[in-house]
């Protein structure tokens, strides 16, 4: 029988603090290789639009996770694969989404969200999907 998923954790490959923000609202400016997810759920101005609607309809908080705030539990979870989205259910922790995953997104927030969906069910867990 499948799980509910408590909660999302979104582990980015960037650092917390507003020197962090900027070095990589920089990266989108200019194009260069930063976080995968980070592109995926913001722009420069802050969360995209297409990811809050997305957010919203998932029915379970989503936390974001900077690379220097991974508590080591987690760390012994995902390493260095960054980043990555983490599925909390029962005070255990899952891998849904690798890398690998979030790069062949493409920045598709509906093709994002078809793979947390399809990844938790093939995991066992399911998305409580809000009405």
């Amino acid at each position: 029988m499948a799980k509910k998923i408590d909660r999302l954790l979104f582990i980015f490959t960037a650092d917390s603090g507003l020197w962090n923000a900027v070095l990589d609202s920089a990266k989108k400016i200019l194009q260069i290789n930063g976080c995968s997810l980070c592109s995926l759920t913001h722009s420069i101005a802050g969360e995209k639009s297409e990811w809050k609607t997305c957010k919203e309809e998932f029915g379970l908080p989503i936390e974001y996770v900077h690379r220097d705030e991974v508590t080591e539990e987690l760390k012994s979870l995902v390493q260095d694969n960054l980043p990555t989205i983490v599925a909390e259910s029962d005070g255990d922790f899952t891998v849904l989404l690798d890398p690998g995953a979030l790069e062949r997104s493409k920045g598709s927030i509906q093709d994002l969200r078809g793979k947390i969906l399809f990844h938790a069910t093939s995991k066992e867990l399911y998305v409580p999907v809000a009405e």
